[in-house]
């Protein structure tokens, strides 16, 4: 964030978890602030070694999870129920200074329990879990084909990220957002994606969606280079939505084959965006060697973002 405050003047919007309420006027910030003061004046007045100290045991991952929990997700969310605790323990055992924040998604219909829901970032595992559990799914169809992920990406940019360490999103779904005329508070996911990078939060896509991509043909959908906004998108198809925000962040996009395929891609997307590619592909060697396919994937997109990480077409 180039040493600056990111602050967002946006509408109020409906119900969330932890989150506390947003007010029409008030200015939102992504960072907390008196944390922030405290990190940078350690980092300019003390010595390079305690700035050393410092940074190291500040640094660490914020993952956080954006889930569509419409109808035809229930079967995704009855996953998380049944395997989220497992996998945060994994993750908490294989990433130093690890939190996770959770973004439960689902519409704009009136009636619903929520449009968007939200845990703040913690390494509270019972917390994270509880949230999952009392979180109410969409069990009827509601009245449009897209969802309220432009909402979620909203709530993603203002949650309790950390000044130091990496950024990382893993956005699940099968539908894609509302245009900004589509969407009562006239968002757009556009500009907040341009937001996220502009932060260094990179979004690894999951497409939960029915059709049979392989995931080089979801990376081709709309193969962008990373960084590029020069040209504004509109009204992709729900996967090509989903190539899109990855490969536009830096990210991964991958497509499920079987519900149980979430657990171990963000656990990948997890270990991609921390550092530790070769700590998981030697733990999947001697156990799970059928799922080394999802470290391969996850190298290219790490190899894609280094080789593209100087492309600057759009800040503008």
């Amino acid at each position: 964030m180039n040493g600056k405050e990111n602050t967002l003047n946006l509408p109020a919007i409906r119900k969330t978890g932890e989150v506390a309420s947003k007010q029409p006027t008030k200015s939102i910030s992504t960072l907390d602030l008196g944390r922030k003061i405290q990190i940078t004046s350690i980092l300019k007045n003390e010595k390079p070694s305690i700035a050393k100290e410092v940074l190291n045991r500040e640094k660490g991952l914020d993952l956080v999870l954006v889930g569509d929990l419409t109808t035809s997700m229930t079967e995704y969310h009855q996953l998380l129920k049944d395997k989220f605790k497992e996998l945060c323990h994994k993750l908490f055992s294989m990433i130093e200074n690890l939190k996770i924040g959770i973004i439960f998604y689902l519409d704009h219909d009136h009636g619903l329990p929520y449009c968007t829901t939200v845990s703040k970032l913690s390494s509270n595992i019972e917390q994270l879990v509880h949230f999952i559990e009392s979180t109410p799914v969409l069990h009827s169809g509601n009245s449009t084909d897209d969802e309220a992920v432009e909402d979620a990406l909203y709530d993603a940019i203002n949650i309790n990220w950390r000044e130091v360490g990496s950024r990382s999103v893993v956005l699940f779904g099968d539908a894609r957002p509302h245009e900004p005329s589509g969407c009562p508070n006239n968002y757009s996911y556009f500009e907040f994606t341009k937001q996220m990078y502009q932060s260094k939060i990179t979004v690894n896509s999951v497409f939960c969606g029915r059709g049979t991509y392989s995931n080089e043909q979801l990376q081709q959908l709309k193969n962008v280079d990373i960084g590029d906004f020069s040209s504004r998108i509109s009204n992709l198809s729900d996967p090509a939505f989903f190539s899109w925000i990855a490969n536009v962040t830096g990210g991964m996009v991958i497509g499920v084959e079987r519900v149980d395929d979430l657990v171990d891609i963000i656990m990948a997307a997890a270990a991609k965006d921390s550092g530790h590619l070769d700590d998981l592909e030697e733990k999947l060697k001697r156990s799970a060697p059928n799922k080394l396919k999802l470290v391969e994937i996850a190298k290219k997109a790490e190899q894609r973002k280094f080789l593209g990480g100087n492309n600057q077409k759009l800040l503008n």
